[in-house]
């Protein structure tokens, strides 16, 4: 088959399943398949694609039609202009997320932080990308999971970041006995969907992105609770604290910064003028 013909066969399996980015979705899974970028496919239309070519790249197109996220087939996803590599276990980074990281560049650089904690750091993306940006940062990156540590190991070392990145595996602050550490600013993107809505979610996110990446228990402040109450006890004068929250999820960790003592406690909204980052100082 010539490239425009695949191309065709695959938009006609994937739009059927009601996917979409049909289009966008079979022309990255070529690209990989030919080790090629987009702009190739448009200029190579009528290139024939050999069998094994063929073979492979319909087995993505028929891990797609099931719903698997067409990032966790190529094994990468592009955040903050960076191509970090993921896989299942570990949560796909959004665009949203990135508000985060640009909101915690700019308090670093205002304040000349040096130490940063990215908590439940998932595939290392925030702590990563702040450590890529930020030269004068030491980064320590945290997660319970054992794909987590792999993902964000990995990514370090894409980046080669090793002297200023570290990762430990742990349960939220538990690593925190083997070691006196002390942060100028915390950053997380914690697990805050309530139990009862991850049923409703898409099939992309529900069958295939990590529950324990996304339920944040019944109320879905679970993790916030913990990581401002436990802390906060691991910041410096003047530290903080800035979080990834669902788009209705404001006021409720508003009320658990000031409950815990943090002042200065403001909201970021994303691109969509949703409510999506909130930042206390201790």
């Amino acid at each position: 088959m010539r490239i425009k013909e695949i191309l065709s066969s695959a938009y006609d399996i994937l739009k059927e399943e009601q996917i979409d980015t049909y289009m966008l979705d079979a022309q990255l899974l070529l690209c990989k398949v030919l080790n090629k970028d987009k702009l190739f496919l448009i200029m190579n239309r009528d290139l024939d694609v050999n069998s094994n070519e063929e073979k492979e790249f319909f087995k993505y197109i028929n891990m797609r039609k099931k719903k698997m996220p067409v990032k966790y087939i190529l094994g990468e996803c592009e955040f903050m202009g960076m191509n970090f590599f993921v896989k299942e276990g570990v949560l796909i980074p959004r665009p949203a997320t990135e508000i985060l990281v640009e909101k915690a560049l700019e308090i670093i650089n205002e304040n000349k932080f040096k130490n940063v904690l990215d908590i439940c750091c998932g595939s290392g993306a925030i702590g990563v990308s702040i450590a890529n940006i930020a030269k004068d940062t030491q980064v320590v990156c945290s997660d319970i999971s054992e794909i987590a540590k792999e993902v964000t190991t990995e990514n370090i070392k894409r980046f080669r970041l090793e002297n200023r990145v570290d990762f430990i595996q742990s349960d939220l602050f538990h690593f925190i006995k083997k070691k006196n550490y002390k942060f100028n600013i915390i950053v997380s993107n914690p697990p805050y969907i309530e139990e009862h809505v991850i049923p409703t979610l898409m099939e992309d996110v529900k069958d295939y992105e990590p529950y324990i990446a996304l339920c944040g228990g019944r109320d879905g402040l679970d993790f916030y609770r913990k990581i401002v109450e436990e802390g906060k006890k691991l910041l410096t004068e003047q530290g903080v604290i800035a979080f990834e929250i669902g788009y209705n999820q404001r006021k409720a960790v508003k009320e658990i910064f000031k409950t815990n003592g943090f002042e200065k406690v403001l909201c970021f909204q994303d691109l969509s003028g949703l409510d999506r980052v909130v930042i206390g100082k201790i």
